[in-house]
C-alpha cells in the first residue's frame, strides 16, 4: 500500500474486509455486533430498554481492563448477561441479596468491581435529581437526529456522564469514553430498516486503540488521542473513508486490519517525532487515584500512551493497548 493515497489504501482495505470479514457484512452494509450477541435493540421501532441497558453493560466491558479486549468481553458478556440486567441492577436499592450477588460477579467474573459502580450510577444514578437513565433515554430520543451538529452536542453530553476528565458527574474506578461511540454506531445500524434513530455517521465509528493505530499507518492521524475532542476527530475520519456510499463499514475494516497485521508499521522516525510533540503536554489525571497523567513510549513497540505519575503510590493505570 505505500506511495499510494488515502482513497486507493481504504479502498483496498474495504475490499479485504469485505472478503475476509464477509460475516460482518451484508448488501455492503454492517452488521450489528451487538445483535450477534443477543442484544436487540429494536422493538416493534421502538428502542428497548433492558436491551439498551445491555449495550450500555458490554460497552463498559469492553472499555475497562481486564474486559476490553474484544474477545475478552464477549465471553464475560455471554457468561453475566442473564443477571446483569436493568431489572437486577433496580431492585439492588431494596434487595441486598441482589446486590451482593452483583457485586461478587464483579470480583470474581469480571474481576473489576468499577463496572459494577459505572452501571449501578447508569441504571439508578441521579444527576441534580434527574435519573441517569432518563438523561440517556432522552439523549438518545430527542429531536433532529442525523443534523450533525446535534448529534455531536448529545454525543457529548453522554460521554461527560461517565468520562474520567475533571468535570465528570461519575467518580469511580471504570468509565466510558471510546465505546460511547459504539452505543450510536450500534443502535443506528439496528434501527437502519425502520429509518429511526440514524444519528450522523461521524458520530457512530468507535475510536479504539486498533482503529487509531491504523490510521497512523494511513498517514491520516498525527498521533494517538486521548479526548472527547481527538475521539471525535477520529470518529469523522472513519466516517469520511468507511461511511460513504455504497459502503456503511464504521471502524470495523480498521480495526480487523490493525490486528491481524495487514497495514505497514508505522517508521520509527514518524513515531519520534509524533511523541516530541506530545512530551511535556498536559495528559489530563488519572482515572483511578487522580494524580496526574503524562505522555509515554513504550520501549519495546513504540507505542505512545499516558500513563500515571503515582508509581510510587502503587497506582499502575494506562492506557496502553496490551
Amino acid at each position: 500500500m505505500y506511495g499510494q493515497d488515502v482513497d486507493t489504501k481504504c479502498n483496498q482495505i474495504i475490499d479485504w474486509f469485505i472478503k475476509e470479514h464477509n460475516e460482518w457484512v451484508e448488501e455492503n452494509k454492517l452488521v450489528s455486533w451487538a445483535k450477534e450477541l443477543g442484544i436487540n435493540l429494536n422493538r416493534n421501532d421502538s428502542l428497548d430498554e433492558n436491551a439498551l441497558f445491555h449495550l450500555f453493560v458490554l460497552a463498559v466491558l469492553w472499555n475497562n481492563r481486564p474486559t476490553y479486549r474484544a474477545e475478552r468481553g464477549e465471553e464475560v458478556f455471554k457468561k453475566i448477561k442473564d443477571i446483569y440486567t436493568l431489572t437486577n441492577f433496580r431492585d439492588i436499592t431494596f434487595n441486598r441479596n441482589i446486590h451482593n450477588r452483583l457485586m461478587e460477579i464483579a470480583r470474581k467474573e469480571i474481576k473489576n468491581i468499577g463496572i459494577f459502580d459505572i452501571l449501578n450510577f447508569i441504571a439508578n444514578g441521579r444527576v441534580s435529581k434527574t435519573p441517569v437513565w432518563t438523561m440517556i433515554k432522552n439523549t438518545l430520543i430527542s429531536e433532529n437526529i442525523g443534523d450533525k451538529d446535534s448529534d455531536v452536542a448529545r454525543l457529548k453530553n453522554l460521554y461527560h456522564l461517565f468520562n474520567p476528565g475533571r468535570e465528570r458527574y461519575y467518580v469511580g474506578r471504570a468509565y466510558l469514553t471510546k465505546k460511547i461511540f459504539l452505543i450510536f454506531r450500534e443502535i443506528r445500524i439496528q434501527f437502519r430498516e425502520c429509518g429511526k434513530l440514524q444519528y450522523h455517521p461521524s458520530i457512530c465509528c468507535v475510536p479504539d486503540t486498533h482503529v487509531q493505530e491504523a490510521l497512523i499507518k494511513l498517514s491520516t492521524l498525527d498521533n494517538k488521542q486521548s479526548t472527547f475532542e481527538g475521539f471525535l476527530k477520529v470518529s469523522k475520519i472513519v466516517a469520511e473513508y468507511f461511511c460513504k456510499t455504497p459502503y456503511e463499514l464504521y471502524d470495523l475494516p480498521l480495526f480487523f486490519a490493525n490486528k491481524e497485521g495487514i497495514l505497514q508499521t508505522v517508521s520509527k522516525s514518524k513515531l519520534k517525532k509524533s511523541y516530541q510533540k506530545l512530551k511535556g503536554r498536559d495528559a489530563d489525571i488519572c482515572p483511578v487515584c487522580g494524580s496526574k497523567l503524562v505522555w509515554r513510549k513504550a520501549r519495546k513497540t513504540g507505542e505512545i500512551y499516558r500513563g500515571c505519575t503515582n508509581f510510587q503510590g502503587g497506582c499502575r493505570w494506562n492506557d496502553r493497548s496490551y
